[in-house]
């Protein structure tokens, strides 16, 4: 199975898979209405945040992230 992102939504929470590891966000947990919406609008990068904040590695993504957008918007500005 690659590194690809797989997400099931159920009554009861929505799954996401990435690679060989699954995560389960019950309905009930904050994050799901966050979940929600992001199916709808076919936005999945907040999945990756998610994976990576379970991971224990949030703050490290959350870094990464921010200077991948810097490098875009220097380069947007040019």
């Amino acid at each position: 199975m690659g590194d690809r992102l797989t997400i099931f939504e159920t009554d009861e929470g929505v799954t996401i898979a990435f690679g060989c590891r699954t995560y389960f966000i019950h309905r009930s947990e904050p994050f799901h209405n966050i979940a929600k919406i992001c199916i709808e609008k076919n936005d999945y990068v907040p999945f990756y945040v998610e994976i990576a904040r379970r991971e224990g590695v949030g703050e490290e993504l959350k870094q990464e992230l921010t200077k991948q957008v810097k490098i875009l918007q220097e380069q947007k500005d040019k």
